[in-house]
């Protein structure tokens, strides 16, 4: 009897109380969706307003290089991880949807109507605004939708425009739904494609959450089997590529949000670090994402991009970066509006583009004007974000 006790009494003192984070001590994460979402414009800003690549290399040779060029280049190289970049972000969107349900936790239905809420009026917004960007394009600047200088944005634009035009009640639920219309995004806005995965997700929560360790080992056995074989997510759809790809992102930071608050020594281990050592391992695994993700091994780009933002985000929790670092006070701000810079920032890139051929006379541009447009649209989608998601939360949370 006494050994049975001695038993009892041993499990109990073996079993770990969760420690719930707060709201203060999350916010520093803040800063890694903002990082992740002007990333992102980055990215694109480079795609829509410079012509890189084979192009860039035919219209100025190597040989004609100094070493201010080779400079320019590799900072342009730097931005090259646009797709992995979203990929962090789904794992930091594990993390903070398992610290809302655990914080306060929802009935399945009040989920649901909360992150319709959440995301739907400024989507909705940015469908209007992609829509009558593409409308005033075809328009006003129709010689950008053509197929003749071989270049993929401006016949994907016509492309997107030859869908729009056709628009009718049938159409509505793909757009609704974050499908293509077509060969395209509605409006031409690319950015579109990973609101499904995080759609998804959303409605496996309710499910996943209520046996949350059965969750944790289906998912790791479906992404590895995508992973091993990674023509199985084409085959099965958009269904197929969440289930064997996205969701074992979310579910790893669902993971970390769990390992954060009932082992101590996770975060214990990141204080005790040595801090060049912590810099220079985070330096090394975020140009060797950049590395893989600029030659498209998007088997390998897409790991490293989830271990960075397991990583990055333990970092910030265990305090190694200070609250009023200058990086971590301006990526916080943009962390704010994060939502709406990556909803709105594509149509207003076209916008840019097409100012710029305008200015130019050219359709194709090697100069980096790009640099020029990530100011103004940031602040064009912060604007954008005062105007419809800051006064769509306010509303309902007042309702």
């Amino acid at each position: 009897m006494s050994n049975r006790l001695s038993a009892v009494s041993t499990n109990e003192e073996k079993t770990i109380i969760p420690r719930p984070l707060s709201y203060q001590e999350l916010d520093i994460l803040h800063a890694l969706r903002g990082f992740c979402a002007f990333y992102v414009v980055i990215y694109h800003a480079k795609y829509l307003l410079w012509s890189g690549g084979n192009e860039y290399l035919r219209a100025i040779p190597k040989a004609t290089w100094g070493l201010l060029q080779y400079g320019a280049f590799v900072c342009d190289m730097l931005s090259s991880a646009g797709y992995e970049m979203v990929i962090f972000f789904f794992v930091l969107s594990g993390f903070f949807i398992r610290y809302a349900q655990l914080k306060k936790h929802r009935p399945t239905l009040r989920f649901y109507l909360n992150r319709a809420v959440r995301i739907y009026p400024p989507y909705l917004a940015s469908l209007v605004l992609s829509a009558a960007v593409l409308i005033y394009v075809a328009y006003a600047h129709s010689r950008v939708l053509t197929t003749a200088p071989g270049r993929e944005l401006n016949a994907g634009l016509l492309s997107a425009w030859n869908e729009l035009r056709p628009f009718s009640l049938e159409s509505a639920p793909r757009a609704l739904g974050f499908l293509r219309l077509g060969d395209q995004f509605f409006g031409y806005n690319n950015v579109y494609w990973s609101l499904l995965p995080e759609a998804l997700f959303y409605l496996s929560v309710p499910l996943a959450f209520w046996k949350v360790r059965y969750y944790y080992a289906i998912s790791a056995a479906c992404y590895f089997f995508g992973i091993v074989a990674p023509s199985v997510q084409t085959e099965t759809g958009f269904l197929g590529s969440f289930v064997f790809l996205f969701n074992g992102y979310f579910a790893l930071g669902v993971g970390l949000y769990d390992i954060v608050t009932t082992r101590p020594k996770w975060l214990d281990a990141f204080r005790r670090a040595n801090g060049m050592l912590l810099t220079f391992g985070l330096g090394a695994l975020f140009l060797a994402l950049i590395g893989v993700a600029a030659l498209h091994i998007r088997m390998v780009s897409g790991p490293l991009a989830s271990l960075l933002a397991v990583l990055g985000a333990s970092v910030l929790l265990a305090g190694r970066v200070s609250r009023q670092n200058a990086l971590v006070r301006l990526f916080h701000e943009i962390g704010i509006f994060s939502f709406s810079l990556y909803l709105y920032h594509f149509p207003l890139l076209i916008l840019c583009y097409v100012g710029l051929v305008t200015l130019t006379g050219d359709l194709i541009n090697y100069p980096r004007y790009y640099w020029v447009g990530i100011p103004l649209v940031t602040a064009g989608c912060y604007a954008l974000y005062l105007i419809t998601e800051r006064l769509a939360v306010r509303y309902f949370r007042g309702t």
